[in-house]
């Protein structure tokens, strides 16, 4: 069965998402919303889309549209949450899952009682070196956890609802860095204490961080680092994480067709078959397999609210200046 999804909120990142779909037309029908009906027409021609709609509501009513991918600004995303819910259609919702938690936990409420399915697109989570690191973590390839370092930074100078902290939620850690925190806890558990420090601004004039700190801890004594800035320098081309244990370590950069396997005097490097460099192609057909099989997809809405419970812990920490207890909101 081919699912009708539609790309709501026709913006700069809903390119790179309709690009990385070229390879599944036999799955899906591509459709695509837009306040501005010439601009969602654009992208269905540019993109080899089924039909174009010039309200978020046309779309959502549309009986070819099974479900909505939701790529607006993150205040929006309850707004249109619910309105994929009162249609009963599936909802894929971009990450952060919300800029708040009442707004998360509303959205995961809604989603149940409509009974349709809810994906939070956090695509970092299957790109292929992050899911052969899982497969070797799960195998007991490093032993032991011990530390996950992960460290993003890249130049990036936010505008619009981006630089405004109420709309957005946050600076760079709930924007770009809850990328970095979701790989924390998929592939090293939940931490149940967070600490964190803001990077003095590197730009003039915005509302929220541009760089953070953070370090966390789990109850089984797993540390956490994250570094990730949109002012800092980077020191590598790509973001890249390093996790290590008791037998042997793992290093591979983010967007990478490869990974390393560091032990004692050797290095094995695994290259991998997979040119799925974005995770979007694989994070799709997880949605639509969950749809199909009638199950919860890998990353739930509860993960969504996970994720979101660590980044705005983190910054609380930088306010308080202190470490703080964090435990799990999701379930």
């Amino acid at each position: 069965m081919k699912l009708g999804l539609c790309v709501i909120g026709c913006g700069g990142f809903a390119q790179t998402f309709s690009a990385a779909m070229a390879g599944l037309r036999g799955e899906l029908d591509l459709y695509f919303a837009s306040r501005d009906l010439s601009r969602a027409r654009a992208f269905a021609t540019r993109y080899n889309g089924a039909d174009a709609f010039g309200s978020y509501q046309a779309a959502a009513a549309d009986s070819r549209v099974d479900a909505l991918y939701i790529c607006t600004p993150h205040h929006l995303h309850l707004e249109h949450a619910a309105l994929a819910a009162r249609q009963r259609k599936h909802i894929l919702l971009e990450k952060p899952i919300a800029h708040t938690l009442e707004d998360a936990q509303a959205i995961t409420a809604k989603a149940r009682s409509a009974g349709v399915t809810l994906m939070v697109a956090e695509n970092a989570r299957f790109l292929p070196p992050v899911r052969k690191a899982k497969e070797l973590i799960d195998e007991g390839r490093l032993g032991q956890i011990r530390l996950i370092q992960l460290q993003e930074q890249y130049p990036f100078q936010p505008s619009g609802w981006r630089n405004q902290a109420k709309l957005n939620g946050g600076g760079v850690f709930i924007d770009g860095g809850i990328h970095t925190a979701s790989l924390l806890t998929y592939l090293a558990g939940y931490p149940n204490q967070v600490y964190a420090m803001a990077l003095l601004p590197g730009q003039p004039g915005l509302e929220a961080e541009d760089g953070i700190m953070v370090m966390t801890r789990s109850a089984i004594g797993v540390v956490g680092m994250i570094n990730h800035s949109w002012s800092a320098a980077p020191a590598t081309p790509r973001p890249w994480v390093s996790i290590s244990g008791t037998k042997s370590n793992i290093y591979f950069e983010m967007g990478s067709p490869r990974l390393k396997v560091i032990d004692a005097g050797s290095t094995e490097t695994i290259d991998l078959d997979d040119d799925d460099h974005t995770g979007l192609a694989a994070m799709v057909q997880e949605f639509r397999q969950s749809i199909l099989e009638g199950r919860e997809p890998s990353m739930s809405g509860a993960g969504g609210i996970d994720d979101l419970a660590l980044v705005l812990k983190a910054y609380e920490s930088v306010e308080v200046g202190v470490p703080l207890p964090l435990r799990g909101l999701g379930e």
